[in-house]
Formats: structure tokens, sequence, C-alpha cells
């Protein structure tokens, strides 16, 4: 089963649901049905409403994409190339976002939140990446 000391795919399994359960179903239901004066006070601006629901909804699905693959038994490199993409882009998209300066007007605990999700998508990204290079050796 997958959930023996022998599991290869440990750590990989780990960040997948951290990252389903804080950034997908978390952050995703934040975005859907987050109070806008909450966020706005919080130094947030998040310009148009559906843009935001739409993100929270896409992160959702996301979230549970990645947590029915963490329960594979053995992972397949679809799934994790679909987290290694979607992971990688959303650190990016922080990323930039931090270098041009989007984020100076966001409370302290805003920023220590963002930094959280940057560090949980990216730590996802990276640690899926040699696992999809070794399925598909084996295919």
């Amino acid at each position: 089963m997958a959930y023996t000391f022998t599991d290869h795919y440990r750590t990989v399994r780990l960040f997948l649901r951290v990252n389903a359960v804080i950034i997908g179903l978390g952050l995703g239901l934040l975005l859907l049905i987050y109070p806008r004066d909450w966020l706005i006070t919080a130094g947030i601006a998040l310009g148009s409403a559906w843009t935001a629901r739409l993100g929270g909804s896409a992160l959702i699905g996301l979230g549970i994409g990645l947590l029915s693959a963490s329960v594979e038994v053995d992972l397949h490199p679809a799934p994790l190339l679909a987290a290694t993409i979607s992971n990688g882009a959303i650190s990016i998209s922080l990323l930039i976002a931090y270098f041009e300066g989007e984020m100076e007007a966001l409370h302290p605990l805003g920023a220590a939140g963002l930094l959280v999700v940057f560090v949980i998508c990216l730590l996802t990204a990276v640690l899926s990446v040699p696992y999809i290079g070794r399925k598909a050796k084996q295919l």
C-alpha cells in the first residue's frame, strides 16, 4: 500500500497533500467565498472580484487533483507533471509580483501567508521533478 515505511514517494506525497489542503482547498475556498472588505484591510487589492473567484475555483480543482494523485499506490508522471507545472507557475507569479513591488501594501500577516504559499508551491514543484523523469524512463 502507499502508506508503508518503504514508500519511495513519501516526501512527494506529503507535499502533494499539504499543497492540496493549504493552497488548493484553503486558499481556493478563501478566494472563492472571501469577504472582500476583509482582504482589502489586509492590504490585498484584488481588483475585480470575478477573477479572484475564478482563480479560487481553479485552485480547488487543483487541490482535489493533487489529493487524488497522492493516494495512488504508484505515482504516474502525468499528475506529477501537472503538479510541477501548476505549482511552478504559482511560484513564478508570486516571485514576479514581489520583484515588481506589487506586495508592498501587504499587511505583515498577508506577506507571511504568501511566503508560505510560495515555499509550499516551490517545494511541491521541485520535489516532483525527479520522479517524473524516473517514471518516464520506465514506460
